[in-house]
């Protein structure tokens, strides 16, 4: 058996999370990038596991770069993914203000005909740039339903929550019945933004090329879309050198998607947001380990 939890530790653990989050949204948005970047570099240089396995998937999915291209690249990608967690505790605390910071929207036009078409749409965004601030954006634009898992912190939960639901959004259990009241809703012509690269559990994916690698992809999304007939977008929020803010960037997604063969749908699930990172790979989150669960017979390269 597994050694319980001590609620008390839990809470304890809620409270400081939150008092953190809530201590780097108080900075102005120059100093919280000043410092983000300043502890992201830090970071960048010193081994760690999150440089190990950045250094591991670049490796894997970028071959064609040299060994110090790979590490410059990794070097970057730890940077922006400091500055993402700081933005984000900001944004959380104070949701306009990371709406203040969208200047642009790219690719919009066919989504925006794709609602007034009477479609539900699927927003499919990867762990790239900030994820917070597109979500802001759907959900202040359009009727957005979206799953949310807990963190198993109650405390940061309700400040996740009270964020994202700022401007509108519906929040579902991931839970059976939380995926039975999302495709109710997108069957109405509801909108809905789903993490396509987590690893799912062991029910809930299959194995499908990222790269040229097996990886352990999520079923969900592809289902969903086949359920419902959603159209499918890929999108990420690029986050602009400085304070300039963040580009919107949307793109329709392979149409194989839809295809009502799961493993050639999960294909080009894939195949989609591969090209999606290649616009901006220095802000994709290389440190998770997305290739954990590998195929039987084979050994993790983590």
């Amino acid at each position: 058996m597994g050694r319980k939890t001590n609620p008390r530790i839990q809470t304890f653990k809620g409270h400081a999370a939150v008092l953190m989050l809530r201590l780097i949204g108080c900075l102005p948005f120059s100093l919280n990038r000043w410092l983000a970047t300043l502890i992201g570099h830090l970071v960048a240089t010193l081994p760690s596991e999150a440089r190990r396995i950045s250094m591991i998937n670049l490796a894997l999915c970028y071959p064609q770069l040299s060994a110090n291209e790979q590490r410059r690249l990794a070097r970057q990608s730890l940077v922006e993914s400091i500055k993402n967690t700081f933005e984000i505790a900001l944004f959380w605390s104070r949701p306009t203000s990371g709406m203040k910071r969208i200047n642009s929207v790219d690719g919009g036009d066919a989504l925006q005909a794709a609602v007034d078409a009477g479609q539900p749409v699927m927003i499919l965004a990867p762990h790239l740039g900030c994820w917070e601030v597109l979500n802001f954006w759907l959900a202040d634009h359009y009727d957005l339903h979206v799953m949310f898992a807990p963190s198993g912190l109650p405390q940061v939960d309700e400040l996740v929550r009270a964020g994202r639901e700022h401007f509108g959004s519906t929040m579902y259990p991931t839970t059976a019945r939380g995926v039975a009241g999302l495709v109710r809703a997108m069957r109405k012509g509801a909108m809905t933004a789903i993490l396509p690269d987590q690893v799912p559990d062991r029910r809930s994916g299959r194995h499908a090329d990222f790269y040229g690698h097996p990886a352990y992809t999520g079923t969900l999304a592809c289902k969903l879309i086949q359920q419902t007939g959603a159209r499918p977008f890929m999108a990420w929020a690029n986050r602009l050198p400085g304070t300039q803010g963040f580009e919107l960037r949307f793109r329709p997604a392979d149409e194989n998607i839809a295809d009502p063969d799961l493993d050639t749908s999960l294909l080009a699930l894939n195949r989609s947001i591969a090209a999606l990172i290649d616009e901006g790979p220095e802000q994709y989150l290389w440190s998770y380990k997305r290739f954990r669960r590998p195929p039987a017979g084979q050994r993790a390269p983590y």
